[in-house]
């Protein structure tokens, strides 16, 4: 029994000792004449521990194919498009054993070493990103046998769509070397914007412009090759270096439009911008295991960040085609190019201790960044960001009979300047999370926090960014951060036939950063209407979440199901805008022997942000898949039942503007594909230590 408790803490998370007693459970195990209970969901305070059974592990391949199986509530995995999403809408963040993960870690990660995934729905203050929704951690026991290795690829049948990816892993005494690349391809050539708008002048004259989208090409190519080195020695410490280089080519994006107003001739407008990226980064991390239960990591982050953008904005009279359009001298053109580049450097450091009945971690997390944007062409500046920015938290998490807490508070100051235009400011980030299971198969959580938001480099940039004649998008130095409020109630009723949830949940943020927009009057009486961020009133919003997955076969078949309403209230300077929606979704994971079948259906969200309303995507997906030992075999499709693919629309009403806009991309509509994967390992088994934090920077601040 002693033997059994000390793997169980050596794989839980900080403060799980302090949690122990309060997991619930279904399903029973006898070992050496000891019973042991065990559950396949057990309920903590800041999150779900998911134990995977036998046969979910057997049916998958890598770290998409497990999460997707575990049918885990409020959270959809599209392995497709390489997507982990939060039905709440916020962000996700993926780490493997609590190091932040990649695309390519989640790929590369062998469901047969996971000995549990946390989902971790209520983030503390450990995790400096105050914009998480959930964490995803998949907690695993690495065992390298000599070499490990795999390949795998997915390939639309008559569409250019490419997501590949290929790693190898090399173990010697206690040094492992590591390689991955991965390599994502899109070639979309009918991807079109139409939009119906009203330009409501202040002089009260209106003016009825119709935007109809041309099918255009969108294409990109995404790289990123990975080498590692860890040197450990279990128990006592970890060194772990990684170098990073990314590249991304996207050689032409955006809308071709033809432009339709009354007794005005008609317009094209040309957008065709590029982008290459290069992103080397250079990662050290080191953990040691200090006497009296004590820890401490470090990492160190490097990155550089180089951009080639080209933003090709042009308009003409219309001449009957595009192509005879074309060929005749633009109207107007508000063409630039950006040369950009970007130093930054991300330090952290965490210290834990574990005592009976509590945990108690603090760290700090220091993040300094040098932008150098140079505009020529339409626009011509040097636009040059200097930021830093300081994160210190302390959080301490225990139990007080059935009552389970974990409580802190977050600093953080930042300082954000663009020559002597900017701002400093301190703000503080407290939380407290209460649990209870004392109800036997249900779990009671209320959370409450306050969190700081900062403005983007690209929000704080002054670059004018002009779209047409009439359309400019505007930065805005004098943008302040802003704190929002948020509570949160969550029941959940775990039985071995279902698991349900019901969250209520409330946000609102004063002097929240939305978009105005505000109508210039130029030299020649026209007006120029200008999109620009400002510190706005208020954003509230209610939530109401659901959702229920039925285990109607045991390791065979589940059936899932959501019903989400969100009520959204925007208070802008000068507007108001309020939105009530529901939300709905199925899903269905059949297993059966070396055959999964896998169905997914969801509504697209429906987001109120300032005066415009976002819809997002609709799911509807099949897969099926057949596994022989290391290869896995399958068949599926995307957006099964629309033919016309992807449609984003966009729905404003400003007091001097409103439009409707639908951005399609129909090559996805009724999208088959085949999927590859093989997996192969040789040699004598080796359990190395694994990294406990990882930062990186991807933000070129280029609007």
């Amino acid at each position: 029994m002693k033997k059994l408790l000390a793997v169980a803490l050596m794989f839980a998370p900080l403060g799980a000792a302090a949690q122990i007693d309060s997991l619930k459970v279904d399903t029973t195990m006898h070992l050496s004449g000891v019973t042991v209970t065990g559950a396949r969901i057990y309920n903590k305070v800041d999150r779900q521990v998911i134990m995977p059974t036998k046969a979910i592990v057997k049916s998958s391949t890598d770290g998409y194919d497990l999460l997707k199986r575990l049918s885990i509530v409020g959270i959809k995995v599209n392995a497709a498009e390489q997507k982990i999403t939060s039905l709440r809408g916020g962000s996700v963040q993926v780490r493997i054993n609590d190091v932040k993960a990649g695309v390519e870690d989640i790929q590369s990660l062998r469901p047969d070493e996971v000995v549990r995934v946390e989902y971790i729905d209520n983030p503390g203050l450990r995790y400096s990103d105050a914009g998480l929704d959930a964490v995803i951690n998949y907690v695993v026991r690495r065992r390298y046998s000599g070499y490990v290795g795999g390949l795998q690829t997915l390939q639309a049948l008559w569409e250019r769509f490419n997501n590949s990816f290929a790693y190898f892993k090399f173990n010697q005494k206690k040094s492992e070397f590591s390689i991955n690349y991965r390599l994502n391809h899109r070639w979309y050539d009918h991807q079109s914007m139409t939009t119906t708008s009203s330009y409501i002048q202040p002089d009260g004259t209106v003016r009825n412009r119709d935007y109809i989208g041309f099918d255009n090409t969108m294409t990109y190519t995404d790289n990123n090759l990975q080498l590692g080195y860890n040197l450990a020695e279990t128990d006592k410490y970890v060194l772990n270096v990684r170098l990073n280089f990314g590249w991304m080519n996207q050689p032409y994006y955006g809308p071709i439009q033809r432009v339709v107003e009354t007794a005005k001739p008609d317009l094209l407008t040309y957008n065709r911008a590029s982008t290459f990226d290069k992103v080397p980064s250079l990662d050290v991390y080191y953990s040691v295991n200090l006497p009296h239960k004590q820890t401490l990591a470090l990492n160190a982050v490097g990155t550089y960040i180089s951009t080639n953008y080209a933003y090709r904005q042009k308009e003409y009279l219309y001449a009957g085609s595009l192509d005879e359009t074309l060929k005749n001298e633009a109207r107007n053109d508000y063409s630039y190019t950006t040369d950009g580049k970007k130093y930054s450097f991300i330090g952290e450091g965490i210290y834990t201790k574990n005592f009976s009945k509590t945990a108690f971690s603090a760290g700090a997390n220091y993040a300094v960044s040098r932008t150098n944007n140079v505009y020529t062409g339409a626009v011509n500046e040097d636009a040059v960001l200097n930021s830093n920015n300081l994160y210190a938290f302390a959080q301490l998490q225990g139990s007080l009979g059935k009552l389970n807490y974990q409580a802190g508070v977050g600093a953080n100051y930042t300082d954000i300047h663009q020559g002597d235009v900017g701002f400093s400011r301190w703000t503080f980030r407290p939380q407290l999370t209460l649990l209870t299971n004392a109800i036997k198969n249900i779990s009671l959580r209320y959370s409450a926090r306050i969190q700081p938001n900062l403005p983007s480099l690209s929000q704080l940039s002054d670059v004018r960014q002009q779209s047409n004649d009439m359309n400019v998008n505007d930065g805005n130095t004098g943008l302040v951060p802003y704190t929002s409020y948020s509570n949160r109630f969550d029941v959940t009723w775990s039985r071995p036939l279902f698991d349900f949830q019901t969250i209520f949940q409330w946000w609102y943020a004063p002097d929240i950063i939305m978009t105005s927009i505000i109508p210039e009057k130029q030299k020649d009486g026209s007006w120029l209407y200008s999109w620009k961020p400002m510190n706005q009133k208020y954003f509230n919003q209610l939530g109401w979440h659901n959702y229920l997955t039925v285990h109607v076969i045991k390791d065979k078949l589940d059936l899932s199901a959501n019903a989400i309403y969100l009520y959204q209230d925007s208070k802008g300077l000068d507007y108001r805008r309020k939105l009530g929606v529901w939300r709905y979704g199925f899903s269905a994971a059949l297993l059966l022997g070396r055959w999964t079948v896998e169905y997914d259906f969801q509504t697209a969200q429906r987001t109120l942000d300032a005066e415009s309303v976002y819809g997002g995507e609709n799911t509807s997906s099949l897969e099926v898949d057949y596994k022989y030992k290391n290869l896995k075999v399958g068949l599926g499709c995307i957006l099964l039942g629309y033919a016309k693919g992807y449609d984003y629309t966009a729905d404003t009403r400003s007091r001097y503007y409103t439009s409707m806009r639908h951005t399609t991309i129909k090559n996805n509509g009724n999208m088959a594909y085949i999927t590859i994967a093989w997996n192969f390992s040789h040699g004598r088994t080796y359990q190395t230590a694994q990294r406990r934090i990882n930062n990186s920077d991807r933000d070129s601040g280029i609007k």
